[in-house]
């Protein structure tokens, strides 16, 4: 799925294509206890600038396209488990049981996530 769908933006390192398309590679977003900002993010996407590893980091473009209506649960569960295990992170792998949960709370949803927004979600 990375080869498939995430490899255009962030690149096969996970170096991403800055200023346009953040790094995975080291990414406080990834490293976290809960996937649960992720998962939400590869379900409805996510715009707007935000904070990434205590720098400002802007983008013209949606930094991330929805990707929840062409991926199910497990293929988002496996994309992220690989995410979040390579690149130097060391986070644990998520489940697709995790991503059904909020595939199932987030269902009425439409608009892509933004930093205000995401940040309300616990990562511990």
């Amino acid at each position: 799925i990375y080869s498939t769908v995430c490899i255009a933006c962030h690149q096969p390192t996970g170096q991403g294509l800055p200023p346009m398309f953040p790094p995975l590679a080291g990414s406080d977003w990834v490293n976290v206890k809960k996937p649960d900002r992720m998962i939400r993010m590869v379900l409805h996407g996510f715009t707007g600038p935000f904070t990434l590893n205590g720098q400002p980091f802007t983008s013209p473009a949606p930094l991330m396209p929805p990707q929840g209506g062409a991926l199910n649960d497990e293929q988002i569960a496996g994309v992220l488990t690989y995410v979040r295990s390579n690149f130097g992170n060391k986070a644990g792998a998520v489940t697709p049981a995790e991503v059904a949960a909020i595939r199932e709370a987030e269902k009425t949803r439409s608009a892509m996530w933004t930093e205000a927004e995401i940040l309300k979600i616990p990562t511990e």
